[in-house]
């Protein structure tokens, strides 16, 4: 897949009980996951895999501010390019209460990037952390 085709995937109403995705190995980028980060199609989603992608910091940005996956438990976006500033929108982000699993190891995370995820209130039911 690449980002046209991630476009594609999040304008389509054919998946509403959807509960997982893994779309690992592909070519998304930033577009690819600003346009699934905009999707209201998708609200059972509780798993996604998004690891091996180019997704950037800004692509993890896009995910930060979607409000679109309030079921999401488990999240995965390894090897992706994210850094620090990627990783503190998302621990500023209210949107994803029930996220007890989260694995961003391989990407350009630094300690800030780190101390901002830890000193968030946002993810209360988190158990598992990946940051290898």
């Amino acid at each position: 897949l690449e980002d046209e085709e991630m476009q594609a995937l999040a304008v389509s109403a054919l998946f509403p009980n959807l509960t997982s995705l893994d779309v690992t190995c592909n070519q998304i980028r930033y577009e690819g996951m600003h346009a699934f980060a905009s999707s209201s199609y998708f609200p059972n989603l509780s798993s996604l895999t998004v690891t091996f992608n180019l997704i950037g910091e800004d692509g993890m940005k896009a995910l930060a501010a979607s409000s679109f996956f309030p079921n999401l438990s488990s999240l995965n976006v390894s090897c992706n390019g994210i850094s620090d500033a990627g990783m503190q929108a998302f621990a500023a982000s209210s949107f994803f209460p029930k996220l007890s699993s989260l694995n961003v190891s391989c990407n350009g995370i630094s300690d800030a990037g780190m101390q901002a995820f830890a000193a968030s209130s946002f993810f209360p039911k988190l158990s598992s952390l990946n940051v290898s």
